[in-house]
C-alpha cells in the first residue's frame, strides 16, 4: 500500500466531501498565481481534478501530478481536454520531462510528503530559473489543542449522495508534538435509506505541520525567496499571525 494514497472509497468520496462545503477558497488563488506567473505549470497532488480541471477550463496550461493510480484514472474520466497530461508518481522523487514556469501544492499535499524540506527541494529542480511556487499549508490546531479526542473514533463529515445514500467519514488521530507529526486512520462509509452498510474502507496518513517561520526557514533552504503570504485564503486580509491556513507564493532564487 502506497503511503497517503488515496484507494477506493476515498478516492471516490474525496471531491463529494469537498464539493460538499461548497466552492473552494483556495482555487481564486491558484487563477491569480497562474495569471501572475504565466507560462505552464504543474499541480502537485492534483488528485482527480477537483482543483485542475477548473484551471484547463479558464485556458491555462498546467500539468498533473498525482500518487494514487484510482485518483488518475478518476480525473482521466472526468476530463474532456484532449491535452490534458497526467503522471502518476510521488513528489518526493518524480522527475519532470521538462522544467515547468511555475509549480502549485494546494490543499496542504506537502505536509503529506515523508520529508517536506526535501520535498521543497525537489520542486526547486521542477522549476525554470527564476520560476514560481504556490504551496498552501495548515496548523491542525484542534488536534495539537485536544479539542479532539485522542485514540477515539469521532463524526468528521457527512454528505448525502446522488443516490440518496449516506457517505460519511469517522476519524481518529494521534499527535506527536515532539515530531510535529498527525497520525490519522479513516473509516469511509456508505448507508442506504434503511440505514444498512452497503460499502466502507479504512486508510492512514501521516501530516507533518510546522510553524511560519519554520516554513520561512525551509523555503529559504531548498532556495526560494518568499513573495506572499496569504491568510486563511484570504487575500485582502493583512495579519498572518492568527492563520491557520497559509497559502505562500515564493519565487526560486
Amino acid at each position: 500500500m502506497l503511503m497517503n494514497s488515496y484507494q477506493s472509497l476515498e478516492a471516490t468520496l474525496h471531491d463529494v466531501f469537498w464539493a460538499s462545503e461548497g466552492p473552494s477558497l483556495e482555487w481564486p488563488l491558484l487563477r491569480n498565481f497562474l495569471q501572475a506567473h504565466p507560462g505552464r505549470s504543474l499541480e502537485i497532488g492534483c488528485g482527480s481534478g477537483r482543483l485542475l480541471l477548473p484551471l484547463l477550463d479558464e485556458g491555462f496550461t498546467v500539468d498533473g501530478l498525482e500518487l494514487s493510480p484510482e485518483m488518475v484514472d478518476l480525473c482521466r474520466q472526468q476530463s474532456a481536454h484532449s491535452g490534458l497530461m497526467l503522471y502518476q508518481g510521488s513528489m518526493d522523487d518524480w522527475e519532470a520531462p521538462q522544467p515547468y514556469a511555475s509549480v502549485m501544492v494546494p490543499a496542504f499535499t506537502l505536509q503529506l510528503s515523508r520529508d517536506p524540506v526535501a520535498a521543497l527541494q525537489r520542486f526547486a529542480t521542477l522549476l525554470d530559473d527564476h520560476g514560481a511556487l504556490y504551496v498552501s499549508t495548515f496548523t491542525p490546531l484542534a488536534e495539537i489543542l485536544g479539542e479532539l479526542p485522542e485514540n477515539e473514533w469521532y463524526p468528521d463529515h457527512q454528505t448525502l449522495l446522488a443516490d440518496g445514500q449516506l457517505a460519511t467519514i469517522h476519524t481518529m488521530h494521534q499527535t506527536d508534538p515532539e515530531k510535529q507529526l498527525l497520525h490519522r486512520q479513516h473509516r469511509y462509509e456508505i448507508h442506504n435509506d434503511q440505514g444498512e452498510l452497503t460499502a466502507s474502507h479504512e486508510s492512514s496518513q501521516q501530516l507533518h505541520w510546522f510553524t511560519r517561520e519554520q516554513l520561512k526557514k525551509h523555503l529559504q533552504s531548498a532556495g526560494f525567496i518568499i513573495e506572499k503570504q496569504i491568510p486563511d485564503f484570504k487575500p485582502t486580509r493583512k495579519s498572518l499571525a492568527q492563520a491557520q491556513i497559509l497559502s505562500t507564493i515564493a519565487r526560486k532564487g
